[in-house]
């Protein structure tokens, strides 16, 4: 028997889970050619110790030990995580709980949202690599088209001086609503509800657009009101009613010649008043401001 059937058995006994490397065995056949027959047992004994010596303490998975011929490599395969859309710490994080490393690169902001990552997720490398991160500064949030309208009863040109009592603005508005000119539209609520239980709804138009504003006539659009000296357009069943739709009272005018306001009453909320009255003393109380 040789001193390799020494060093199988020795490993199959003592350390069958360890891989030696190639040249370990002929180490240690240099190291006890001359007493090969005499001490065998013992050989045994002393390579197995040597073998159990030589295995390396794998603090950080998929880095070797040493340079040497005789390390023993140990690997472990990681699936890597998408992180992409998450704050760079949360990101980092997530990439260290799966056995990875993260390098940042782009804003480097702990604020900042990871927007691509490489390896891709999906990727399989070996446990310990490194995931390079690009980050991005978030984006700023998009501000209402008209700015900040305080209580949003001064906006695209008009003030609102009248409200029902309990309503509040809704904290949004939009422009380029109506014609090929300047639109602007903006709503008001009871507290509590969303954008979409609008109370009251105000669109103003100017130049051409008012004209398209006013000119627009639904089939059950009945009524022309005095308003102020001025003739109005007024409908107990709105835009929607006329279209089969939720009543929706509404009423339409010219402040001036280029600048055209439009009323709504909101389905639910026209229920719980009296929309058409209320209506008149809203549009009684709109002034142009510029």
């Amino acid at each position: 028997m040789t001193i390799e059937d020494d060093l199988a058995d020795a490993m199959a006994a003592h350390v069958a889970d360890v891989q030696a490397g190639p040249g370990l065995g002929g180490a240690v056949r240099r190291g006890h050619r001359a007493r090969v027959t005499r001490l065998r047992v013992a050989g045994a004994a002393i390579v197995t110790a040597a073998v159990a010596v030589t295995v390396p303490v794998m603090l950080n998975p998929g880095e070797p030990a040493d340079s040497g011929q005789n390390q023993v490599v140990m690997r472990n395969d990681v699936t890597v995580p998408d992180v992409t859309g998450r704050r760079a710490t949360e990101a980092a994080k997530a990439l260290h709980d799966a056995g990875l490393k993260a390098a940042l690169t782009g804003m480097r902001s702990d604020n900042g949202l990871v927007g691509t990552q490489e390896p891709a997720a999906g990727k399989v490398v070996v446990w310990g690599s490194t995931v390079t991160l690009d980050v991005q500064l978030p984006p700023a949030p998009t501000p209402q088209a008209l700015g900040d309208l305080g209580d949003g009863r001064e906006f695209g040109g008009i003030r609102l001086t009248y409200l029902p009592d309990g309503l509040e603005w809704g904290k949004w508005s939009k422009d380029d609503v109506v014609g090929p000119g300047k639109s602007y539209t903006t709503s008001f609520r009871k507290p509590g509800l969303q954008q979409a239980d609008y109370a009251v709804q105000v669109i103003v138009a100017h130049g051409a657009s008012a004209d398209v504003l006013y000119d627009f006539r639904p089939e059950r659009q009945t009524k022309t009101a005095d308003l102020g000296g001025r003739p109005a357009r007024l409908s107990g069943d709105g835009d929607s009613g006329a279209a089969g739709g939720p009543v929706t009272p509404t009423v339409t005018w010219k402040l001036r010649k280029d600048l055209a306001v439009k009323l709504l009453i909101g389905p639910e909320y026209a229920k719980e008043i009296d929309a058409m009255s209320e209506l008149r003393k809203i549009a009684k109380g709109v002034r142009p401001v510029r």
